[in-house]
């Protein structure tokens, strides 16, 4: 056992470069995706859009993940035959492309046109995620990732406060998706320059038979719940970022200098606020999953974001809607190690990569359709009743997700 640490060590020499230079490429792209997708609704409603404006948020971020959710399992074959390194760049590069380009549509129809071309490039951060799970050392993997999660979370904080900042200096709001693009341009250059992946293409002729392994999947027990549960963490999580923003703006109508800041400060506040609370609680949920059986956890994390779900229809101004976003934050951001954990779990063997695949491909899915869906109920029940939509669609994944425990351990009370 003492000799197999240096050879795998000796089969993966560019790790700790790898990781190190991702880690700092996710934080360039997450500063600049979120700089810019977090003030989308300002952007749209400058270039003319005054009514039905979460309508046409809904479908431009529709559009945007639809896309890429399409592609996303067709990439991942890709990169197993080409690998992941060119994915990345794929990824990155072409992104970089389609920001620079929004920055200067002037019209609502063409800014939607070119996100939905720019869906097809997404998918920097997890193909660079695959790339360093791949070429690693086993006993590094770990350590590897978390340092490359850092550099997102980091960018995902950053990300916000720079946009507060620049919005009110650069000529135009859109400018902000130009800001996007010079970071992801910075990004794919490290990753082109930094990053070492000794691929071997497989013997084999490239083949795609995405049919046929969701017919496989289909058959495996509980899959389907945990696929659910991941598009219900997409859908309250990733697709809600511009339904806040929007969520936030309406709550300042009557108050625009509530508390002494400005819109956009407070449409920042709230983004920084949620990812905080799952910077402070991922560790948590990290030494609990350790602990005790991630079934229980899982329990746990639905009746809490159940809860503190509640709390966001109920909120009165900018303050409120903080400090609910924060609480909602510290359970639904335990979903994600709990449901990858038991998605690996009950993959079939062979199929670990491609089931975490697909699940990646739904939750791009939920994260269209949430801002789509808020467009769609604005007009008639306001976006309180997006919030009450998804408190429901938590509930129902609790109530599934006992019921399949309970049936799976009938001896558990």
């Amino acid at each position: 056992m003492p000799a197999e640490r240096p050879r795998s060590a000796a089969e993966h020499p560019y790790w700790r470069g790898n990781a190190r230079a991702l880690a700092a490429g996710n934080l360039f792209t997450n500063t600049g995706w979120n700089a810019a997708f977090t003030f989308l609704p300002l952007m749209v409603q400058a270039m003319g859009v005054e009514t039905h404006l979460e309508l046409w948020i809904g479908a431009m971020m529709f559009g945007y993940y639809g896309t890429s959710c399409l592609v996303t399992p067709v990439w991942g074959v890709l990169a197993d035959h080409y690998g992941r390194k060119s994915m990345v760049l794929r990824a990155g590069f072409g992104m970089a492309v389609g920001f620079a380009i929004l920055s200067m549509m002037s019209t609502p129809l063409g800014f939607l046109a070119i996100l939905v071309l720019a869906g097809l490039a997404n998918g920097f951060v997890p193909a660079g995620q695959a790339l360093v799970a791949t070429a690693t050392p086993r006993q590094n993997v770990g350590g590897a990732l978390a340092l490359t999660q850092v550099g997102s979370v980091v960018g995902t904080l950053l990300g916000p406060l720079a946009g507060a900042a620049l919005i009110g200096v650069l000529p135009s709001d859109r400018a902000l998706f130009a800001f996007c693009a010079v970071l992801m341009l910075v990004a794919s250059y490290l990753v082109l320059t930094r990053v070492r992946e000794d691929h071997v293409r497989p013997a084999h002729p490239l083949r795609i038979d995405l049919y046929g392994d969701m017919r496989r999947l289909w058959t495996v027990p509980g899959l389907k719940l945990l696929y659910y549960l991941q598009v219900l963490f997409a859908f309250t999580v990733f697709g809600s970022v511009t339904v806040v923003s929007i969520y936030t703006m309406q709550l300042l109508e009557d108050d625009a200098a509530f508390g002494g800041f400005g819109v956009e400060t407070w449409v920042a506040i709230t983004a920084i606020a949620f990812t905080v609370g799952g910077v402070a609680s991922l560790p948590l949920w990290g030494r609990v999953l350790d602990r005790y059986p991630a079934e229980r956890v899982l329990v746990f994390i639905l009746v809490g974001a159940c809860v503190t779900g509640v709390l966001q229809p109920l909120v009165r101004d900018p303050l409120e809607l903080t400090v609910a976003r924060t609480l909602f934050a510290v359970f639904i951001w335990g979903l994600p190690p709990a449901l990858i954990h038991l998605t690996k779990e009950c993959a079939p063997r062979g199929m670990e990569g491609r089931t975490l695949s697909y699940g990646t491909a739904l939750q791009q899915m939920g994260s269209a359709v949430a801002p789509l869906m808020a467009g769609v109920l604005a007009p008639y029940v306001g976006l309180r009743g997006f919030f009450w939509l998804c408190a429901v669609l938590i509930v129902i994944g609790w109530a599934l997700w006992v019921r399949h425990a309970r049936r799976v351990h009938p001896e558990s009370p």
